[in-house]
């Protein structure tokens, strides 16, 4: 990470959900707790060592209650702080509407390829009225990153997190027509004709901000080139160079890149080392006993396909009785979006499944899956570090950062079951099984061909996991961005002077 660059640049980074919230502990006392996510993990290391500002929405009364205290730049930690974060507050029924109804689920129902098309989405008077609130947190995200923009004493740099924020760039770029910023989409960006689910001007609208952005980054060329494809469709006075990757729009150049988001292995490695992840590794050891352990690591998102997992497991069961009493599944599965409908009863069909799968095969010395519904950091590198196989079979997922740190700590030359679906197969897929997210049969016997493989192919498959993931660290990732913002900046400087903007495209690409 290039440090000098750095020195005289302001880093405000924004997001939806925030790297840390407030709560009352046992004692009713204030206590800041780290968010959840890949965004928070992705972003922490670089905005610690930055020292710059986090943007988010407050979840819960307490966070404006500190936001206020602090006068919108909340340190963390309070005591020794690295970082600043400040929240953003709106009213409660049009924050449910903006996130609820419209981010969550429509927008990230649409980027997974998920909806029914003869029944859903249903662009109605509700749909159109969310639309309306995500306007509106929009607009205040805006206002807030353009007033620290105004008042900031070094050379801004934005950095805008998501699909909760698509709105936002233009925003901002209306206030402040020469602000350095960027913006990375976390999950998959889906093809042109599903895109168009979206009423007609919320398609354009959100398109035309984000081609605001100087730089706009995804996982893979997949998305990349959706992306692409959708700009030419949707957007036809657009320019769309499909050599350099960029888009010329309304005078302003966007820059469309892939950066393939990853782990920070070494800092991984050592947690796996600390004395409450060992402690809670001989827990692990006593839940499996002799038993050889299948795992999984997991929001209950739908596209994550819990539920097909366990019914690949129910199936390898069936076929192959002779691992009965032999292997344990054991599933650590954090609800998510619990306040939509379709999540909660996903949730509930996942915990009943568990149940079944319990009664059919289990007895007094054995069941074959464990359900752990709570959140604890330590005992999931515990049983990162001691699987056999590792099940991440999404239907469509940005990236999927579990299946790096799995084969990053895993001590046990443990398999990787990988979906094409996920975000990493690219990088993965020589590390690992792969299978159809969809076949619940070929899921069962890679289950199977897991457990049987020899020590010197699981050795292979976990070494080539782990070559692919040393080329591309967490670090990169941020530098990647970095990079791409120095030759923004480097063609705004040429453009300044005699060359024309072509010329000083072709120079820099």
């Amino acid at each position: 990470m290039d440090k000098e660059f750095l020195d005289d640049k302001e880093i405000i980074v924004a997001s939806n959900r925030g790297p840390v919230v407030f709560k009352h502990d046992d004692k009713g006392e204030i206590q800041l707790i780290r968010g959840a996510g890949g965004i928070v993990g992705s972003m922490i290391p670089f905005l610690k060592q930055t020292h710059g500002t986090w943007v988010s929405s407050a979840i819960g009364e307490l966070d404006q209650y500190v936001n206020d205290k602090y006068h919108g730049q909340v340190p963390v930690p309070l005591e020794d702080p690295e970082y600043y974060v400040q929240f953003i507050k709106t009213e409660e029924d049009i924050y449910n509407d903006f996130n609820g109804k419209f981010a969550n689920p429509l927008l990230w129902f649409i980027h997974h390829s998920m909806w029914n098309p003869p029944y859903s989405p249903c662009g109605d008077e509700e749909l159109h009225e969310a639309w309306e609130s995500y306007k509106y947190v929009n607009s205040c995200f805006a206002a807030a990153i353009s007033r620290d923009v105004a008042r900031s004493e070094k050379t801004p740099l934005v950095m805008l997190q998501d699909y909760h924020l698509y709105l936002t760039p233009e925003l901002i770029r209306k206030q402040h027509p020469d602000v350095l910023m960027t913006q990375f989409v976390h999950i998959p960006f889906p093809p042109p004709e599903i895109f168009r689910q979206l009423p007609d001007r919320m398609q354009v609208k959100i398109l035309e901000s984000i081609l605001t952005n100087n730089v706009l980054g995804f996982h893979i060329p997949r998305y990349r080139d959706n992306f692409l494809n959708t700009i030419k469709q949707i957007i036809p006075t657009a320019i769309v160079d499909d050599i350099s990757m960029d888009i010329e729009h309304r005078g302003h150049i966007c820059h469309i890149r892939c950066y393939p988001i990853s782990i920070d292995g070494p800092t991984l490695q050592k947690q796996a080392q600390e004395p409450g992840v060992l402690a809670r590794y001989s827990e692990v050891e006593e839940m499996v006993g002799d038993c050889k352990l299948i795992y999984r690591a997991d929001r209950t998102d739908l596209s994550k396909n819990v539920i097909r997992g366990f019914q690949a497991y129910d199936l390898f069961l069936e076929k192959h009785p002779e691992w009965r009493g032999k292997v344990k599944f054991i599933a650590t599965l954090m609800p998510s979006r619990q306040d939509i409908k379709i999540y909660q009863e996903y949730t509930d069909k996942i915990e009943e499944l568990v149940k079944e799968i319990n009664q059919k095969y289990g007895d007094r010395r054995w069941q074959p899956i464990k359900y752990i519904c709570q959140g604890d950091y330590e005992l999931v590198v515990a049983l990162l570090k001691r699987y056999d196989v590792l099940m991440v079979n999404p239907i469509l997922d940005g990236m999927n950062i579990v299946a790096k740190e799995g084969s990053i700590v895993n001590d046990n030359n443990g398999v990787l079951i990988l979906s094409t679906g996920a975000g990493c197969y690219e990088e993965l897929k020589d590390g690992a099984l792969c299978i159809n997210p969809f076949d619940v049969k070929q899921t069962a016997e890679s289950i199977n061909t897991a457990l049987l493989l020899d020590d010197k192919t699981k050795k292979l498959l976990i070494s080539n996991a782990r070559k692919a993931l040393k080329n591309n660290d967490l670090n990169k990732w941020v530098s990647d961005q970095l990079n791409d913002i120095k030759l923004v900046i480097n063609e705004k400087a040429k453009i300044c002077s005699d060359e024309t903007p072509e010329e000083a495209r072709l120079e820099l690409n």
